[in-house]
């Protein structure tokens, strides 16, 4: 469906979900908080939701406070002595609030380069201070798609 006025853009996305019945919507360029609900409202309702957002990496949409919510939100909590020593870290640490709208999330470095995410698996690692292992994919000079699996997040500039 098109949208006639970008502002309008949730609205139409919602009614194409109870209007419709589709199995697959694609929304490009998620950039509203509205937006945001929409989608997750949508991937409840089992529809297979693809969708664009800008943020050069994955740190970028968690620290984004109207985007944080397509990869599950985040909150701050505060963990009781026992279990901040079992998790040898600070009594007040980042937590997912929820499950991600989008359980796959893809980093478009350049062109021909994609950084691929568990969205889950990485959201929760990265809340951690730590860096999650990735899929590579990349085309080679002959423009085969080649993928690298367990890549660490930290090295995967292209």
């Amino acid at each position: 469906m098109q949208v006639p006025d970008s502002s309008m853009q949730h609205a139409v996305m919602i009614e194409a979900v109870e209007n419709h019945m589709p199995e697959v919507i694609m929304v490009d360029e998620i950039g509203t908080e509205a937006e945001a609900h929409a989608c997750r409202s949508i991937a409840e309702r089992g529809v297979m939701l693809i969708g664009t957002a800008h943020g050069q990496r994955l740190e970028n949409i968690i620290k984004n406070p109207i985007l944080s919510d397509l990869v599950g939100g985040v909150e701050t909590v505060t963990l009781g002595d026992g279990e901040a020593r079992a998790r040898n870290t600070q009594k007040t640490v980042l937590e997912r609030q929820a499950p991600p709208t989008f359980h796959f999330l893809i980093e478009m470095r350049d062109r021909h380069y994609w950084v691929t995410h568990q969205t889950q698996k990485s959201v929760d690692i990265l809340l951690r201070g730590k860096d999650p292992q990735v899929e590579v994919r990349k085309r080679n000079e002959k423009f085969k798609v080649v993928i690298e699996k367990s890549k660490a997040y930290d090295n995967c500039d292209p």
